[in-house]
């Protein structure tokens, strides 16, 4: 009998795959993999993860499984998960003699990892998966495997018996069921076990032979690249440092514009590597920056709208397309950009995201710009760095700030400096001076005067909300026409347009002129304006904001270029940021207004707002605090896939096109409706036609419609809004989607 592992259709000439070339082909590609990565493993890792390769599909031998792959049977048939079945055809004796080295850990992460392969529903009883595999597996398996020369030679056909006892030896059900495990030892082996398990699988079932592309390790393109436009001698002192630690954990300091960047990825010194940053936007900036002007074409961009850059790099080659976008979610490029959340998911413990712990094991992960993140994902990085360090993988935080806090929250969970990373403060050392800031109360906004500046020089005014941005916005069109605006509620093809003229802007010598923004160019993008109006917010996201100003230190500020407005409403609220540390970023930044503002006054000034001991009361520490204590106590496969993506990103949204978008666009939008197989690029072009809409506390926005665009294809993620929306293409002006306006009419909540 030939047993196959998935049902193709034969009526379009694809070959269908036998059980025993699939499973040599997940060898074969495992083989190649610790070929170039097997140093970051021990020989008992290997064999772990090689055996599990071996055994994980035997289950498919039964016979329901075969008449439905092999059309004798419809999908209607209930069937025990073949993962479930495979993890009891072997015995703890029969594994030993292929592993020596076995421990019960390694024996129950073995199983475990095997059983839950894939992500099936585990309402089965003991006796049911058993008295299933006895009626429908056991001798289909010994045929199998008398006949395989893919099994591992240490096993005898004839001593296959079932175990049921390896049932009891899980670390966990998926069936609701909580067992009470959690030790992190066993679960990091069952982390390696399954993660690579997937990675092999799911890159040989996609069709690749290997899990990687071309490693960098042995050439190390991507350092001699940097070196070779910067000069080996001209490196900064960050850099310098970096590149000698490459063989260590890292946290380091740094003035922003001060090489960052350059040095961490001289820090990866050709290992593969994962660029994480807080927004998608930063993400692209950067992706452009390595693969472009560092000429590195193996960078992967990894976030929701990444497939949108592989069109405009791959043009009209769908296919081209669509292997970028894949390989990237198959994590196989030697250097991925991508932003945190698509990375530290595996801390939720959900079934699927084991993948992303073991990639990390043998990987190097840089976090640009820690501080900038919300208190729920920085308790997330946490869990995950220490995660990652416990299992062999390597980290580099590089950012301006690292407020004491992060520290002392690491050393709680594990991470101490000097023993578990290095600590280096260049931030503190730098002579740089950039800054020079003055203090005033909101109603003091004197748009005569930023207009006035704008006319000789680049002005950017900050708001910490795109309603207020787009409220300033409006006021200084009335005195002048050289001014624009960028937040994140616009369209996306506006947004991409927008962007990119503030860079051009930026980068241009000879434009003058005003843009108005949200937080949204806080981090990575490396735009510089010659004065900075901001609203106050917390001391963190003030000095990233600070970073958008004189940051190649091109001019001694003399006078005042950060002028900042105290936002507080008459009864002291503070929307957006918590107010504890809005307030004490007030307190503590008066200290250093009216004079130049050093590197080493910023330093001091993180450190008085964010010190531990004084905010253990306020909401900020405790909300770390609450979500470490969650993230330690969660049992595995308790959040699902999808659950912990939405844990991850906490505010849900909703994707809408406005009214006067849809009517402009109805003939694609039909095109979509009217056809079953529409290729990327339509689906982009659609989604390049949309906005994300928070929804605040679980309400669904108002002037939204409940239902879809369509039913079809990418159409069903999609909501009409008779919101009002503003944009002028071709002057690049325009307020962008207005919550308090409808088309037509105007409208006060």
């Amino acid at each position: 009998m030939t047993f196959y592992a998935k049902s193709i259709d034969l009526s379009e000439g694809d070959h269908q795959k036998t059980l025993e070339e699939h499973e040599k082909d997940i060898l074969n590609c495992a083989d190649s993999f610790f070929a170039e990565y097997g140093y970051c493993f021990t020989d008992t890792e290997k064999e772990l993860v090689r055996f599990a390769c071996n055994i994980h599909d035997w289950g498919k031998a039964n016979s329901i499984f075969q008449k439905i792959v092999t059309n004798d049977s419809d999908n209607s048939v209930k069937q025990i998960p073949h993962g479930f079945l495979s993890a009891i055809s072997v015995s703890r004796n029969q594994i030993k003699k292929i592993i020596p080295e076995l421990t019960d850990d390694m024996l129950e992460a073995l199983i475990t990892a095997v059983y839950h392969h894939h992500t099936r529903n585990d309402d089965y009883t003991d006796n049911d998966i058993i008295e299933y595999a006895k009626e429908n597996y056991l001798e289909n398996l010994k045929e199998y495997l008398a006949n395989d020369g893919a099994k591992p030679k240490e096993i005898e056909v004839e001593n296959i018996k079932l175990k049921s006892s390896n049932i009891s030896k899980l670390l966990f059900r998926n069936n609701g069921r909580n067992s009470g495990f959690m030790g992190s030892e066993k679960w990091n082996i069952y982390l390696l076990i399954k993660g690579l398990l997937n990675k092999f699988d799911y890159s040989v079932s996609a069709g690749y032979i290997n899990s990687e592309i071309s490693p960098d390790i042995k050439d190390k393109k991507l350092c001699k690249s940097i070196e070779d436009k910067i000069g080996s001698k001209n490196l900064r002192e960050a850099q310098k440092f970096m590149k000698s630690h490459c063989g260590q954990n890292l946290i380091i300091t740094a003035p922003t514009g001060s090489g960052k960047t350059e040095a961490a990825l001289l820090w990866l010194n050709g290992e593969k590597g994962f660029y994480t940053l807080p927004l998608k936007v930063s993400s692209n900036a950067i992706y452009s920056r390595v693969k472009d002007g560092y000429d590195f074409k193996d960078t992967a961009l990894l976030h929701s709208d990444a497939i949108q850059k592989y069109m405009e790099e791959c043009g009209d080659e769908i296919q081209g397309i669509y292997e970028r976008n894949e390989r990237a979610r198959l994590l196989s490029y030697p250097l991925t950009v991508c932003t945190i959340d698509q990375l530290f998911k595996f801390v939720y413990r959900a079934l699927g995201t084991e993948i992303l712990a073991a990639t990390l094991k043998y990987s190097k992960l840089i976090i640009d710009e820690i501080q900038a993140y919300e208190p729920r994902v920085l308790a997330s990085i946490i869990i995950g760095l220490k995660t990652i360090h416990e299992i062999g993988g390597r980290f580099a935080v590089i950012t301006a700030t690292f407020p004491p806090i992060l520290k002392d929250f690491m050393k709680e969970y594990g991470l101490t400096d000097g023993k578990d990373y290095v600590f280096s403060d260049f931030a503190a050392k730098s002579e740089a001076i950039r800054h020079n800031v003055e203090m005033r109360q909101k109603n003091d906004m004197d748009f005569d005067e930023i207009v006035i500046a704008g006319e000789t020089k680049k002005v950017l005014v900050i708001c910490n909300t795109v309603s207020r941005a787009q409220d300033i916005y409006s006021k200084l069109q009335e005195k002048s026409e050289n001014v624009y605006l960028l937040h994140a509620r616009y369209i996306r093809q506006d947004r991409n347009m927008l962007e990119k003229m503030i860079m051009d802007f930026s980068a241009a010598s000879d434009m003058t002129g005003i843009w108005v923004t949200t937080q949204i160019v806080e981090a990575s993008l490396d735009i510089d304006f010659d004065i900075l109006y901001t609203e106050m917010c917390t001391a963190d996201s003030l000095l990233q904001r600070m970073g958008r100003c004189n940051r190649r230190e091109r001019y001694f500020p003399k006078e005042p270029n950060i002028i900042v407005y105290d936002v507080k409403d008459e009864n002291g609220k503070v929307f957006v940021y918590d107010k504890d540390i809005y307030d004490r970023s007030m307190l503590y930044l008066e200290k250093y207004t009216l004079k130049p503002f050093t590197e080493a006054e910023k330093k001091d000034y993180i450190d008085k707002v964010y010190n531990t001991n004084e905010i253990k009361d306020s909401r900020y520490y405790k909300e770390i605090e609450k979500c470490l204590k969650i993230l330690k106590e969660i049992y595995p496969a308790e959040y699902s896939k999808k659950e912990a993506d939405e844990a991850f990103r906490k505010i849900q949204s909703i994707t809408v096109m406005p009214d006067n978008i849809y009517d402009a666009n109805i003939k694609v939008i039909e095109e979509v409706e009217n056809n079953y197989k529409i290729d990327e690029r339509l689906k982009e072009k659609i989604r390049d036609l949309t906005v994300s809409l928070n929804c605040y506390y679980g309400k669904y926005p108002p002037n939204v419609d409940r239902e879809s665009i369509s039913e079809k294809s990418i159409l069903n993620e999609i909501h009409r809004t008779s919101l009002k929306y503003e944009f002028d293409a071709e002057k690049g002006k325009g307020r962008g989607l207005l919550l308090n306006e409808i088309e037509n009419e105007v409208m006060i909540f």
